[in-house]
């Protein structure tokens, strides 16, 4: 097996990992969902209230982003392109001659 063998599918295996922990955010999406739709609309006075509603828009913003982040690095990683084997390559190349 080849080098350039090896990264491919060491990326690949990368990327389905992505893709599990997408699809594992994918299905924590309703219940911040359901947070979200139940703080949203309190406008009281009640400053624990309005904590939470920004708490919940808080985290789910942040997953909604891990989840984009993700997808993104699963198609980056799947590719294997010159990019991502220079990335893992790099160190093998640079080091001296005896090591």
């Amino acid at each position: 097996m080849s080098t350039k063998q090896a990264v491919t599918m060491a990326s690949r295996a990368l990327a389905v990992y992505c893709l599990l922990w997408f699809l594992a955010d994918f299905t924590y999406m309703p219940t911040d969902l359901l947070s979200f739709w139940h703080y949203r609309d309190a406008y009281g006075a009640i400053t624990g209230t309005t904590y939470l509603r920004n708490y919940h828009v808080l985290y789910l913003a942040a997953r909604l982003l891990r989840m984009v982040l993700l997808f993104f690095a699963m198609q980056w990683l799947y590719r294997s392109g010159p990019a991502v084997q220079r990335y893992f390559l790099a160190s093998t190349e640079e080091a001296p001659e005896g090591e």
